[in-house]
Formats: C-alpha cells, structure tokens, sequence
C-alpha cells in the first residue's frame, strides 16, 4: 500500500459573528473627567480570535475641549462575547446643551460588523447663569441729549448664544418729554457676560426734581433673571427760579374800600409746584 493515510476535511458551514457596538450617555462632571465606556459585542462565540478597530469622531463635542480622541483595536479571543471602550470625557462648568460625539467600527477580522456606529451624550449638569440689570444715574443738561447706559451681566460666561428682551417705563420721568423710550433684544454670544443698554435723556432748562424711569428684562433664553428691573435717574442741573414782588401804589378814595394788587413772579417757569407765605406789614 503507498499511501495508506486519507486526510478529512471539515468545511465550516456556520456564518462569521456580527460585531455591535452601544450608544452610551454621561454626565460631564464639573472637573477632571469621566468615563464614557462603550461596550462592543459579538453576535456569538467565536473559535476564532476576532478583532475590530475603532476611532471616535466629533459631532457636536469636539476633541480635545469635551472629550479625549480615542482609537485602537478590540480583540475578542475564542469564546468571548463582550469588550469595552472607554473615552474619557471632560468636565466644566460652562452652560452648554448636551453634546455628542462618535464611536466608529472598522476593519474587523474573522467576523462582520452589523452596528458599527455609537453615539456618546456628553449630558450638561451646569445651571443656567443669571441675568442681572443695574442702575444708571444721568445729569439731563440744559439742551441736547444725554445718554443713560445700564450694564446687563451674565453671572458665568455660557456655552451658548443667551437672549434677553429689554423694555423702558415711565416713572415719575415721561417718554417722549423727560426721555426717549426704548425696547430690543440683547444678545450674548457664547463666552460673553456683559452688553450694554443706552437710552436718551433730553435735557431741557424747567427746574424740577429728580426723576426716574426703569428697564425691565423679560423672556431669556438660555439663562434665568435674577435682578430684572433697571432704574434710571434724571438728576436736575437747573437752579430754583427767584420769587419777586413788585410795589404798588393806589389812590385811597373818599370811601369803602380799593383793592392795590400786588404781582408776585418767578424767574422763569418750573417743573415743581412752588409755594410762598405772604404778610402784610405797617
């Protein structure tokens, strides 16, 4: 006999394994960082070693400020069925929406890959920031316009564009008379804490007391109010007028009684009520 020895071969008739790979969400944290763990499955136990590679990608999280970029290879030797990835994302304290970012499979050998993308949710824990007005106080002068200008702040810089209505009422000031009356939006691009509202005060030469308006912020967006109202002050520059009174002379007549009519007069008109006790004297 030559060759007394016959060789059998076993054709594998079963399929490759499918490679998935699970979304996965976590919470930045406020420092330092957290582990976004993803885990990559096969479909079934392999005899084979199977591996697969991978590589994050940003989407709305960008590498490097929100996450660490990561990549490499998962092996799974004969009979395992899970590995995991992890990505270190990091933490701030910056408002922000949730941001995401990606996991992608590749090059997978002795298996197939049926879900090869997974999304990570960097999940915001900031609080909004607050909005808050001050007061501004103005001297009106005696012509033209002066300008009263209210500092609108954020409490902590945000991580996206904040808007907030703004609106002026009168007082004991009047729109129109004492001020120009304003409204508008501000707007704070992400990073920015403060803007800015003018208004105009006219001045006018009328002596009067000092008098007020406001500034009212309504409807945020991205940010909660926390001092609202605004009040703007008209400081008076003009002097009191002066009271005279002028002399008279009248002809007594022969009986009953005649009437010497004194005028009392002020310098020039006033915004305030004015008031003077008079007395006759011998």
């Amino acid at each position: 006999i030559a060759d007394a020895q016959g060789i059998g071969t076993i054709n594998n008739d079963d399929t490759p394994p499918t490679i998935s790979i699970g979304n996965v969400a976590v919470t930045e944290g406020n420092a330092g960082t957290t582990s976004a763990i993803f885990t990559v499955s096969l479909s079934s136990p392999s005899a084979q070693t199977v591996t697969v590679n991978y590589a994050t990608a940003d989407g709305t999280a960008v590498a490097g400020s929100d996450y660490v970029a990561a990549s490499g290879t998962v092996t799974f030797n004969p009979g395992i069925t899970t590995q995991t990835v992890t990505v270190l994302v990091n933490g701030d304290t910056t408002f922000e929406a949730n941001e995401t970012f990606t996991v992608n499979l590749s090059g997978p050998t002795n298996a197939t890959i049926a879900s090869g993308t997974a999304t990570g949710t960097i999940t915001n824990d900031d609080v909004a920031p607050v909005l808050s007005i001050n007061n501004a106080s103005v001297t009106e002068g005696n012509a033209g316009t002066t300008t009263a200008t209210f500092t609108v702040t954020l409490s902590a810089a945000s991580g996206q564009t904040t808007t907030v209505n703004y609106a002026t009422a009168n007082g004991t000031a009047t729109a129109g008379v004492d001020y120009v009356a304003a409204s508008g939006t501000l707007t704070f691009a992400p990073g920015q804490t403060t803007q800015s509202i003018a208004v105009t005060v006219n001045g006018d030469t009328l002596s009067e007391a000092n008098e007020t308006f406001t500034v009212t912020l309504s409807a945020p967006t991205n940010a909660t109010i926390g001092v609202g109202t605004g009040t703007g002050t008209i400081n008076d520059d003009d002097p009191l007028p002066t009271l005279t009174i002028n002399d008279v002379t009248v002809a007594e007549g022969n009986s009953g009684t005649t009437n010497a009519v004194f005028t009392v007069t002020l310098s020039s008109a006033s915004g305030q009520t004015v008031t003077v006790n008079y007395a006759t004297a011998d």
